[in-house]
């Protein structure tokens, strides 16, 4: 997967492995990064990847 694909909610939730729902409430939460497009959420995979580099170390 590019680093700068840019992804929809769809594959968000399965490159997360999470809920479609679950995207949602991250997003209407401000705590994924993404841009909506009419109706349409779009995000880029390498801020899903940064986010997750982050999450992984508040932990320690």
């Amino acid at each position: 997967m590019d680093p700068d694909e840019i992804l929809n909610i769809k594959d968000v939730s399965n490159y997360l492995k999470i809920p479609i729902s679950t995207v949602y409430k991250l997003v209407q939460d401000g705590k994924v990064p993404a841009v909506k497009f009419g109706k349409h959420w779009r995000f880029l995979k390498k801020d899903l990847d940064h986010l997750f580099e982050q999450k992984k170390f508040e932990d320690f």
